[in-house]
């Protein structure tokens, strides 16, 4: 508005030093000067809240809670969104980790892996594809998280999940590790992307193989163990997808930690993404939809969503 009032000014200055003459030329340009302020204004608001590709502008929002927890373990974070030739060049970005909490500094393990993920990617060669700037970054955060731990004498004793994804031109690409979870919402149907990297899986396969029973399998105490995540010196499982130009306006990109997940059905978490008019209003929508099953060791939530505009 600033610039608007400003505007107005320098009209009274004018007419005050022209009042002798009374051209009707002043009024034109003064009714110039205002459309141009206005239009500088909304053009501006509107630059804030969309990072723009070469074939789609997309909308983020996110949303945490610590839950019941004593800390919050999970982290998550976007490329910088003003960067337009950035996002052109390497698309929009968005990184989310859970600290493993029955390891020790896992409020610092995610933390360290986002931030040397987002840092990896920002500055590997545009040449690349993304699927090697993704899995670059990966093992760069591993890297710096076994640094940290062997840093402060504990090593194997720090861990985090991680998961990725990015969009550009329409594409979509993603990578994971450990039981964070991608999902993408398009013409009302939640699919999710990711395989939990945990070792239910494994008994699954016991079961098929006729090695256990179903019973032993779903009452196993490790079932919902990691088999993968960063923090090791070698990591056992990456999964990387991509899918090429088939995002249209309105789809949604999900990713979540196991605190949202792990309280709300599939189904809950499509009927609010479904009816929530942006990415902010949903997210905040899931966590506090998971809030208010009060469960008594409410896990860390995290939320952070991409919506194609």
């Amino acid at each position: 508005m600033e610039i608007i009032f400003y505007n107005v000014y320098l009209i009274i200055k004018i007419q005050h030093y022209l009042s002798s003459f009374r051209e009707w030329w002043i009024y034109v340009i003064f009714g110039c000067l205002l459309i141009i302020s206005c239009s500088l204004l909304f053009s501006r608001k509107k630059r804030c809240s969309v990072i723009r590709d070469n074939a789609s502008s997309i909308l983020p929002g996110n949303a945490q809670h610590i839950g019941s927890r004593e800390e919050q373990q999970d982290s998550f974070g976007f490329t910088d969104i003003y960067d337009e030739d950035f996002v052109r060049e390497a698309g929009a970005l968005c990184v989310l980790a859970d600290g493993m909490g029955g390891m020790k500094g896992g409020k610092d393990a995610s933390g360290i892996a986002v931030k040397a993920f987002l840092n990896s990617y920002s500055l590997l060669s545009k040449d690349l594809p993304i699927e090697k700037r993704l899995y670059i970054s990966c093992f760069s955060a591993n890297d710096e998280i076994c640094e940290y731990a062997e840093n402060h004498e504990i090593k194997d004793m720090v861990g985090t999940t991680l998961v990725a994804a990015v969009i550009k031109d329409n594409n979509l690409y993603w990578l994971s590790v450990g039981d964070s979870r991608i999902y993408l919402f398009e013409e009302n149907s939640l699919i999710q992307l990711t395989t939990d990297h945990v070792y239910a899986k494994e008994l699954d396969q016991k079961v098929n193989r006729g090695e256990i029973s179903i019973d032993e399998a779903k009452s196993h105490p490790e079932r919902n163990s990691l088999t993968s995540f960063l923090g090791l010196e070698e990591i056992t499982e990456i999964d990387v997808g991509h899918r090429q130009g088939t995002l249209r306006k309105g789809s949604k990109v999900i990713l979540c930690s196991d605190g949202v997940y792990g309280s709300l059905h599939y189904d809950d978490i499509q009927t609010i993404v479904a009816s929530s008019s942006d990415s902010q209003e949903a997210c905040d929508v899931l966590v506090r939809s998971v809030l208010n099953k009060n469960k008594p060791y409410q896990d860390n939530i995290t939320v952070a969503i991409m919506t194609v505009v």
